[in-house]
């Protein structure tokens, strides 16, 4: 029975890094999301809803 439990264990692994398109496709959504807030503050500072 003592074999049985170990190898239902799943295996424990280390830190895996996301793949860099990942990493980059974040960045650019970061970035359109900091310049469409931006383009609000100014619509709003104008006037216009």
């Amino acid at each position: 029975m003592e074999e049985n439990r170990e190898s239902e264990q799943p295996e424990e692994k280390g830190y895996v890094p996301r793949p860099a398109w990942q990493v980059w496709a974040a960045r650019i959504g970061v970035v359109i999301f900091i310049l469409l807030v931006i383009a609000q503050i100014i619509n709003l500072a104008r006037g216009q809803l």
